[in-house]
């Protein structure tokens, strides 16, 4: 007997617009690993990566293309003192659209950090993080090469319950303590969303 399709799954298509190498290697990895089929994820990187950009960008493709879903992922740490120019109305312009985002604070090896650990500290810097993160995977590195040759997905894959668990956790007490500028990130819900674990 042919085995059922998930004929819903099939036909969602999505779209990221991320902010660095980072994101984009590692949900490359995720579609490549997943094999998700009729699935579209497509990791588009902006020539300038700030986070007004990014919306904009993704704007423009929600109004000239058809997807089920568009996410903006970049980190707060360039909106946590001085929000760029614009920054609000731009963001409620994307949210009306009905475009999600993906955030993290200071940056998304947040993520990749709560496979490991929930934080024990307010990190203040991308670099803060990367420090801890390099305990739990060895030879940890921003760049595109390491990036891909260590396929870090991969790697990541065997804890992600456990970090979306931490994540989801962290997301509670943050909100309990109405802290906005603690450690956090939300990528949880793109990746419980791209898996097909949550419709949102």
């Amino acid at each position: 007997m042919a085995r059922k399709v998930n004929t819903k799954l099939q036909k969602k298509t999505i779209l990221l617009v991320v902010e660095g190498a980072t994101e984009q290697k590692y949900f490359s990895q995720l579609r490549n690993y997943e094999r998700l089929q009729g699935i579209n994820i497509t990791p588009k990187l902006p020539k300038n990566s700030s986070p007004i950009h990014i919306m904009n960008e993704a704007i423009k493709n929600f109004d000239k293309n058809s997807y089920d879903s568009v996410w903006c992922v970049f980190d707060r740490d360039v909106c946590k003192d001085n929000l760029p120019k614009d920054f609000e109305s731009v963001y409620q312009k994307a949210t009306k659209k009905g475009i999600r985002f993906a955030e993290s604070l200071p940056c998304f090896e947040v993520w990749f950090l709560l496979h490991y650990m929930i934080p024990n500290r307010h990190y203040e810097t991308c670099k803060d993080v990367e420090i801890q993160l390099c305990k739990k995977i060895k030879g940890y590195c921003k760049e595109s090469k390491w990036l891909e040759r260590s396929q870090i997905y991969k790697i990541l894959k065997e804890y992600q319950p456990k970090a979306i668990k931490n994540a989801k956790r962290v997301e509670q007490n943050n909100n309990d303590s109405e802290t906005f500028n603690a450690t956090f990130t939300n990528v949880h819900k793109l990746i419980e969303y791209t898996l097909g674990n949550s419709s949102l």
